[in-house]
């Protein structure tokens, strides 16, 4: 069986199992090149100027025979021959070879071309002279328009196939109103406006909102459904709801949709967030299938990156037995609320957009506030500093520098007032630059709660999840207000909610839980939250306590120690008389698990 040419994507050259064959990358774009073109030789002057610097010949001849030895090299190891060379050509060798390439000739079916055509020619080869990347960005053209004539000709083809290739060519081209036409069931017009009107099998709403093309439309990513479940009907739903969904936004021109195998590929990463940083994508839509026994229950949210803020969540409860009826109405649900809310959220966040060396420098701050550890936070507070030089009015960062000195005020616990000053005076300044910003009141809110003043503290609040009645780090603060001010069961309630919205939390929502069920008696949930911190070190004091009530001083003990040894001038008496409790068998409840374990 001959080996396999992969050009889409990644250059490879594979074998019948489908492992890569280690070749020299410049070989292998001289084999791109024979197959792409159809020819079975060229000469060696060409491959000179395309694949090196044309403007250097001397230089692009010594890198020819150094990539021809290297060649020859490794094919006597292959006992094959993929390439020959003479003195001045390079040919096709005799062991023959086959190419995703080849499916890219007229008269190619749409099938065909819409399942090849999910990546890029030679996505990933870094062309290093102009004459390389103008051949490759004509080749990609080209796969392009054989892809929109098969297409437009309505040749054979699923639907599936259909949305599929518009898809990819509205991602190449979001302009492109005759695609938008065959993928949204609406006649192709001249002008810039579109309605949100989801594909044909969801009928659009009455008094459907008109929205004109903006010129750098935010960037949204829909990404795979997470699912428990192994039916295949649960299975087909989820996929099914994403495509729905991704055609139906894709008939705005306001947002600019990313292609569903982009959004897998991005699903795939372990840091999402460089990922999103890296595609410019601004808002993230996920959602959660899950069988709830007698019924199945879809959740839906919505992020906007900018600020790793919830800007729309809803639960939606099935029936088992409906799942295929209620799709398409719940993905003309979604679809509607995403395009209203992320047109409300612009008119907000515009100035994330405006100034790109304040945003990444918060974002990089936004990053390092994940962890509870306080050098990280002097990083972030650095970062935050460094985004208002670059725009001094840049409210999220001023928010940012107000987060960085509570959390350190209440890391090093040692009542440091001017810390808590210095939180309320940045809390206080965000509101006034933006007082539409949550994250304002926010902070504030939780400088009112540590100073005391539960009434004010509950008051910036409500105010805050008001303004986004969705967005998990309010509601975490919430919740640890409700704990404080004596309510663990409701603190305990809201922070469970907020863990919902923020799968993967940063550590503090977890202390937060730990401390509610500690106030509830609840010893071991408590230490189960923790356990679920990576990074234990600022709740060696619940640990305590709680091993403590549950009887075990030995465990107790050694947390005690850990206390100690990264807190030397740790002192009970001072600590417990600046938690914020506001009754007092409250109070006396945690000070006697601390005493008990041995401080």
């Amino acid at each position: 069986m001959p080996a396999r040419l992969q050009t889409l994507g990644h250059l490879r050259l594979l074998d019948e199992g489908g492992n890569d064959i280690v070749f020299p990358e410049k070989a292998l774009l001289i084999l791109c090149y024979l197959v792409a073109r159809g020819i079975n030789d060229m000469p060696r002057a060409d491959a000179a100027s395309l694949f090196w610097d044309d403007a250097n010949s001397a230089a692009a001849f010594a890198n020819l025979r150094q990539t021809v030895s290297r060649t020859q090299k490794r094919q006597r190891e292959l006992g094959r021959t993929y390439l020959s060379f003479t003195d001045t050509t390079i040919a096709l060798g005799q062991d023959a070879i086959e190419s995703d390439i080849e499916a890219m000739r007229e008269g190619a079916g749409l099938a065909v071309l819409a399942a090849a055509l999910t990546d890029d020619f030679l996505k990933y080869v870094k062309a290093g002279n102009r004459a390389l990347s103008s051949w490759i960005m004509l080749q990609r053209a080209a796969h392009m328009a054989l892809l929109r004539g098969a297409l437009l000709e309505g040749g054979a083809g699923t639907r599936q196939a259909r949305a599929a290739a518009a898809l990819r060519l509205l991602e190449s081209n979001p302009d492109d109103e005759e695609v938008r036409a065959v993928l949204t069931g609406r006649p192709a017009t001249s002008e810039s406006l579109m309605t949100l009107q989801p594909h044909t099998r969801m009928p659009a709403s009455e008094g459907a909102e008109v929205t004109l093309a903006r010129p750098n439309p935010p960037r949204v990513v829909l990404l795979p459904p997470v699912t428990t479940l192994a039916a295949r009907t649960a299975a087909r739903f989820s996929e099914a709801l994403i495509e729905d969904v991704t055609i139906g936004l894709c008939a705005l021109r306001s947002i600019s949709i990313i292609a569903p195998h982009t959004a897998a590929l991005i699903s795939l990463q372990a840091d999402r967030a460089a990922t999103y940083e890296r595609h410019k994508i601004s808002y993230i839509l996920e959602t959660r299938l899950r069988d709830e026994g007698h019924h199945h229950t879809l959740f839906a949210q919505l992020i906007f990156f900018g600020s790793d803020e919830v800007i729309w969540a809803e639960r939606f409860p099935l029936s088992a037995e409906g799942l295929a009826r209620s799709r398409q109405m719940i993905a003309h649900q979604i679809a509607g609320a995403i395009a209203t809310e992320i047109e409300r959220n612009e008119v907000v966040h515009r100035d994330y957009e405006q100034d790109a060396g304040a945003y990444r420098s918060f974002l990089i701050g936004q990053g390092q506030l994940k962890n509870l550890d306080l050098r990280d936070i002097r990083r972030a507070r650095k970062s935050f500093r460094e985004a208002l030089q670059v725009n001094s009015g840049f409210a999220p960062a001023i928010g940012g520098l107000a987060r960085t000195y509570f959390l350190e005020w209440l890391l090093t616990a040692r009542g440091d007032a001017d810390l808590l000053r210095q939180a309320e005076h940045f809390a206080e300044e965000t509101i006034r630059v933006d007082e539409r910003l949550p994250s304002g009141y926010r902070e504030l809110g939780v400088v009112k709660l540590y100073a005391r003043q539960f009434d004010e503290s509950t008051a910036y609040l409500d105010r805050a999840e008001a303004l986004s009645p969705h967005y998990a780090n309010v509601i975490a603060s919430y919740a640890d207000t409700l704990v404080q001010a004596s309510r663990p069961d409701i603190g305990l309630k809201k922070i469970e909610h907020a863990i919902e919205l923020n799968p993967l939390p940063p550590d503090e929502y977890f202390w937060t839980a730990a401390g509610a069920a500690y106030g509830l008696g609840k010893y071991e949930e408590a230490l189960s939250y923790i356990s679920r911190m990576k990074d234990k070190e600022p709740v060696h004091r619940i640990s305590a306590a709680s091993w403590a009530m549950l009887g075990d001083l030995k465990k107790a003990r050694l947390f005690v120690r850990r206390t100690y040894e990264s807190n030397p001038n740790f002192d009970l008496d001072s600590w417990m008389a600046i938690v914020p409790f506001k009754e007092e068998w409250q109070r006396r409840h945690y000070y006697d698990g601390l005493k008990r374990a041995g401080f």
